[in-house]
């Protein structure tokens, strides 16, 4: 019998008036996409997000954030807002212990002041706080680890920002759990660390020793330096990695790769096999919680070519194209792809020098492989459908509507400007000295240099 397809909801970007704001609009999906009946009064929800990297500029912000807290405590429940450790994967990594993840995310603004809510490390100071579960319906991974704090909250919305990633072709709801909801063993697993053998380059570095400039390379001691276990020595024709010693940190390939140069990466078939794991991992997470308990929303917004866990950010690659809200996590990131595709090409973006229509698979060009991969793995793994209705919500201007969302109901010029006018008379005391208006009802034509 065929599935039902899932419900997605949609709310487009931009904005005429008050109603059609961004996080009013995230508002109204909240509860449009049922996400509210995942919790129940004095409910522990967790509130998922992607901090970012230090020095990224196109994470979540925190408005985005507040937002979705601020609905939370109105269901009666008591969220936290959280993400996890990592592995080093690159030199200046500034997220693979705890204090440093909080340095990084109260400089992107999420801290009790800005959210409302607290901001969580949920794997622990060094991301070995964790639940091992066990995965007999994976397609690769058979086991995984969850990160404490997310295991042990009632219920989680899984609150993604929708963007590129080099490894998994995009990151949205799937990525979110199936990388953010992982402790660093967690993580080790779905990055298939050791997974095959050093002569298979699956999960272990892959080593192109003719193509490394060796001791000439202007990053010879960086690389050197990048590895936690003292595991690689450039010579002077190219880099030698000891196996032994590896353990799969991923700091090597990436610095290699983001300095440009290309004695160390991976193998191509890495990627796709990656994206199904990722799948697997993110079915993990999801079977902590009780069913009916996890809400999934995402914005499209800064749609990066990269992750957020990279320490800058490329050129968008398309317009923003707005907020998204289903309890089915395959459904809301096969709308997300598909709608992002649709999507006008960003100017001066890697789309753009691809030469990209709309409608083409961007992430697939971008990045290698499609991420429908990881959309048919969590198919197959019971975590979702492709198969999704897609419900395009637009908010009536209505004087309801209006007031809804704002942070008070009364309209200032009721109160308290009402009581300025009324007892101090500002626009009554003063004399304003001006120019004869007949004079100038002309004259600004003047100043108009298109006339």
């Amino acid at each position: 019998m065929a599935k039902k397809p899932s419900k997605v909801w949609f709310a487009a970007a931009g904005a005429t008036n008050w109603t059609e704001s961004t996080v009013c609009k995230a508002k109204d999906l909240f509860y449009a996409a049922g996400l509210d009946k995942c919790i129940a009064k004095d409910d522990s929800v967790a509130i998922k997000v992607h901090a970012g990297e230090y020095n990224r500029t196109a994470c979540l912000r925190p408005e985005f954030v507040a937002a979705i807290v601020e609905e939370v405590k109105a269901c009666g429940g008591r969220p936290f807002v959280t993400d996890t450790t990592t592995l080093t994967y690159q030199l200046f990594n500034n997220r693979c212990n705890g204090q440093m993840a909080q340095e990084g995310a109260n400089r992107h603004g999420l801290n009790w002041a800005s959210l409302g809510a607290p901001f969580i490390i949920s794997d622990g100071f060094y991301g070995e706080d964790d639940l091992r579960i066990e995965l007999p319906e994976g397609n690769i991974l058979k086991e995984t680890y969850i990160a404490r704090g997310i295991y042990e909250a009632d219920a989680i919305i899984n609150l993604a920002h929708a963007k590129g990633h080099p490894i998994t072709a995009f990151g949205g709801c799937i990525k979110n759990f199936g990388i953010g909801a992982q402790s660093k063993r967690g993580k080790y697993q779905t990055h298939l660390a050791f997974w095959g053998d050093p002569e298979d380059a699956i999960g272990y570095p892959k080593v192109n020793r003719t193509a490394c400039k060796g001791t000439e390379c202007p990053y010879s001691k960086m690389c050197e330096d990048s590895c936690p276990d003292e595991a690689i020595t450039v010579k002077p024709d190219g880099v030698v990695l000891d196996y032994e010693k590896c353990a799969l940190c991923y700091s090597c390939q990436v610095t290699c790769m983001f300095t440009g140069m290309e004695g160390i990466g991976f193998r191509d078939d890495y990627f796709p096999l990656a994206q199904i794991a990722m799948s697997d991992a993110a079915l993990g997470c999801i079977k902590t919680f009780k069913p009916g308990k996890i809400g999934y929303m995402a914005y499209a917004f800064d749609v990066a070519p990269e992750c957020d866990c990279f320490p800058w950010n490329g050129t968008y690659v398309t317009p923003d194209v707005g907020v998204f809200a289903s309890l089915d996590p395959v459904a809301i990131d096969t709308a997300i792809c598909d709608m992002i595709d649709k999507a006008p090409i960003g100017p001066n973006s890697r789309a753009e020098e691809l030469g990209l229509k709309p409608g083409e698979d961007k992430f697939k060009a971008i990045n290698a492989f499609t991420p429908r991969i990881q959309l048919k793995a969590g198919e197959k793994n019971g975590l979702g459908t492709m198969d999704y209705e897609l419900i395009e919500y637009e908010p009536e201007l209505n004087p309801e509507n209006i007031a809804k969302w704002q942070i008070r109901k009364t309209p200032m010029t009721v109160h308290p400007m009402r009581q300025v006018f009324k007892n101090h008379h500002l626009a009554r005391e003063f004399e304003f000295v001006r120019e004869p208006l007949d004079k100038w009802l002309s004259d600004w034509k003047n100043f108009d240099p298109t006339i």
